[in-house]
């Protein structure tokens, strides 16, 4: 996989993990929340080809 496709995986996880955080410090932080929630999902579908490539890729070495 390119440093480019990592990096975007990377970025998406790091989304996620800033978006529970932000939702478990209460109210005042849904608002941001749910734009990191929104980043996160945009990044998943903009990279979704390379990340089942990767997991098929993956799939395929397992069953070697």
């Amino acid at each position: 996989m390119s440093k480019v496709n990592r990096s975007g995986s990377e970025s998406a996880q790091i989304l996620v993990n800033h978006w529970r955080w932000l939702q478990a410090q209460g109210p005042s932080y849904k608002l941001q929340a749910a734009s990191c929630k929104r980043q996160a999902a945009s990044l998943t579908r903009l990279h979704y080809r390379d990340i089942v490539s990767y997991n098929l890729k993956e799939k395929v070495n397992n069953e070697n």
